[in-house]
Order: structure tokens, then C-alpha cells, then sequence
């Protein structure tokens, strides 16, 4: 029997792991192993472990790495911490392989500590492009310390393979929300209202920001043009989601708690709605709006209008239905007009593979030849090469 660590570190990955989670609890060859850490574990941001332990799973080691200060020096100083609570957790599970997925601090660190423990590491979504966040150091720094690599598109394949990485070890199964929007079920409007103690009334902006410390402006600047904007369209109903914990923080999730305050008439907020409920109140909204990976992934695929706001999203494909206004009010406020009277998605697109993306993730986890420790030669490209297609 194979043992499979897996790590999640925010209500978004969860989300996304939750399909792979199951499929490899579900092999008899395989036994799974949960490492929560991050905001999981975090009251202020809803202390999302407990959805985790709702849908039946173990949790094998909960690893806090968060101090609770958003700077740059502070993040650096949680990361160092916590790289030895990751090394002993995965020396307490005595994985064959961790999985990670993206490119957040918590991924990071973990691949850190696996890597100098010589276990294997398995990485989703590597290959992509963020170019407004410091996301694209860390995302290929993990690809670099991985030895499984399932990547999101053809695209993100061949970029994988670039850095190095044989290409009969980078596989191209699609991404995790291709899975879950194949089989979603959304809640009834209604529904979504009275659990959440929201309004959803035509139209609804669904809205998502997070800070990005390499955006093409301040994080602060960004939210109060995008607050702005919406407020300009008249009519407009606005829920907004809470923010990750990334640097930066504090500072937008104040303005944002202002906001909502000043107006209650028109605004809502939900610290975390948990993905049945995202994509719920997603599918009901007239239009998503913000930073989110969910503007460019999860939209798209629904059929739902968003409008992008800054650089955090910039290298990712960008669908039809997506818009990229100037971070102004005005135009901010413009694009989301647009999107409004725009007629509904004939025929959603995705760029992001079929379905089945965890039933084959686990096979190969469970099937694979991964050496202990992970030896690798680096993959030099030929001139003509095709990557491995």
C-alpha cells in the first residue's frame, strides 16, 4: 500500500483537492493522509478545517503556520517557523508521496521540508503564470523540488517541461474545477440567501480581492477603485468574499469591512461560503468581479461575465467572457456595465481539459515508478523539441 500525504492550506485548494481526496480514499491500494495548515486553522478566517472533518475525512496533522501579522518580514519569519512542524509531520506520516497544490507559502514550505527528506512530491496547477503576484517564484521553485507534475493545460505542460522536468513525469489531466463543475449541483437562489444571510437580487456582483504585492499598483489603491466602480452602477446588489491571508492583508480587509458598513443597503459580505456556495452564488450573480483565480477559471465555465481587476490573474488564459479594464472607477464601472447587457454565454469555454482529472491523478499516484529519494536529471530541450507532445 501506497501512502498518499496530501496538503491544504485554504478553503480555495480544499475545494479543489476535495475530488482527489476522495478518489485516493476510495483506493484500496492507497492510504490517505490529510495536512491541514494555513487558514484552515485560522478563526478569523472562518476556521475552515471543520468542512474538511464534515466530509468525513481524517485529518493527520494540523500544522498552524499564520502569526497573525500581514507583512513581508512576517510571512518570511511564519514560513521559517513552521518549514520544522512540516518536516516532522511528514516524518510522523512517513509519506511515499505529498501533494501539493499552487503556489502559495504553505505549498512552498511543505515541498521545502519534503525535498530535504528526500520524499517525493507530487505538484498540481505548476506551469501557470501570475505575473502580478510573487505566486510565479514560488509555483516554479515547487515545480523544481517536484518529481509528479499535473498540469492544467497543454500550455502549462510545455512550460513545466521547460524548467527541466522529464516529460514522462509532467501530465497533462486537466484542472481539479473541470471535475467538480461537471457534477455541480447549485443551490436554489433562495436557498443560498437563507443560509448565508445574503441578498441576491438581479444583478448581483459577486466580488473577490486579494493583495498582490507585484500588481500593477498598491493592493489599497486597487480595492478602493474597484469599490468604487462597483458602487457607480446603479442598481448594482454586492456580495464580497472574504480575502486570503496573504501579505498585504489587513490593510483590504478593513477597507472592505468599511465599506460594507457604510453601505448595508446594497452590500453584503460572507467571510467564507465554502465552495457548493461560491459556485452557487457565482452561477446567480449577473457578474463575478476582483482578483480571484475564480474570475478566469470557475466563471468561464458557469457562464458567468467577470471583470479582472489588475495584474494578479495576467499569463493565465483568459476566456471571452472575461474583461480587463483599466484599474479606474470609471472604468471599472464601464466594464461591468458591459458585462451586464452583454447576452447570456451561448456555449461557456474552458481551456482547462475533460473531466476526470482525479481519477486519473490518483491512478498515477498509485501506479507510478517514484523512487525514494526522488533522483531526477534535469530535461534539456533539443532545438525542434516538442515537449514531450
Amino acid at each position: 500500500m501506497r501512502t498518499i500525504a496530501v496538503v491544504t492550506g485554504t478553503r480555495a485548494d480544499y475545494g479543489l483537492l476535495r475530488g482527489l481526496l476522495r478518489a485516493i480514499d476510495d483506493d484500496p491500494q492507497l492510504d490517505l493522509r490529510i495536512i491541514v495548515t494555513g487558514t484552515h486553522l485560522t478563526d478569523s478566517f472562518g476556521r475552515t478545517v471543520s468542512e474538511i472533518e464534515r466530509d468525513g475525512f481524517t485529518v493527520a496533522a494540523a500544522v498552524p503556520i499564520w502569526s497573525g501579522d500581514d507583512s513581508a518580514l512576517a510571512a518570511a519569519a511564519d514560513v521559517g517557523r513552521a518549514l520544522p512542524e512540516y518536516a516532522r509531520a511528514l516524518a510522523d506520516i512517513g509519506p511515499d508521496v505529498v501533494v501539493v497544490l499552487g503556489d502559495r507559502l504553505e505549498a512552498y514550505a511543505v515541498a521545502t521540508a519534503a525535498t530535504i527528506l528526500s520524499v517525493p512530491v507530487a505538484h498540481i496547477h505548476g506551469g501557470e503564470l501570475t505575473e502580478g503576484a510573487m505566486d510565479d517564484a514560488l509555483r516554479h521553485s515547487i515545480t523544481k523540488m517536484s518529481y509528479l507534475h499535473f498540469t492544467s493545460t497543454p500550455e502549462h505542460r510545455t512550460r513545466v517541461i521547460q524548467l527541466g522536468e522529464d516529460p514522462r513525469r509532467v501530465f497533462f489531466f486537466g484542472a481539479p474545477i473541470v471535475d467538480i463543475l461537471e457534477t455541480f449541483e447549485p443551490m436554489p437562489r433562495r436557498d443560498v440567501e437563507e443560509r448565508f444571510g445574503i441578498r441576491l437580487p438581479e444583478p448581483t456582483a459577486l466580488v473577490t480581492f486579494h493583495p498582490a504585492i507585484m500588481d500593477v499598483a498598491p493592493a489599497e489603491h486597487l480595492v478602493e477603485e474597484l469599490l468604487d466602480g462597483l458602487l457607480a452602477v446603479d442598481e448594482l446588489h454586492i456580495v464580497i468574499t472574504g480575502s486570503n491571508s496573504d501579505i498585504g492583508t489587513d490593510a483590504v480587509r478593513e477597507r472592505i469591512a468599511r465599506f460594507v458598513s457604510e453601505h448595508p443597503e446594497r452590500v453584503d459580505y460572507v467571510e467564507s461560503f465554502g465552495q457548493r456556495g461560491y459556485l452557487s452564488a457565482m452561477r446567480a450573480a449577473a457578474v463575478v468581479a476582483g482578483n480571484s483565480s475564480s474570475t478566469v477559471l470557475e466563471a468561464p465555465v458557469l457562464g458567468t461575465p467577470s471583470v479582472l481587476i489588475g495584474d494578479r490573474q495576467k499569463g493565465r488564459p483568459i476566456a471571452a467572457s472575461v474583461e480587463v479594464p483599466e484599474p479606474t472607477a470609471a472604468a471599472i464601472a464601464a466594464a461591468i456595465r458591459r458585462q451586464l447587457a452583454a447576452p447570456p454565454l451561448a456555449d461557456p469555454e474552458s481551456p482547462f481539459g475533460r473531466p476526470g482529472f482525479a481519477a486519473r491523478t490518483a491512478a498515477t499516484l498509485r501506479d507510478a515508478e517514484i523512487p525514494r529519494p526522488p533522483k531526477k536529471s534535469f530535461h534539456d530541450l533539443e532545438q525542434g523539441d516538442d515537449h514531450g507532445r
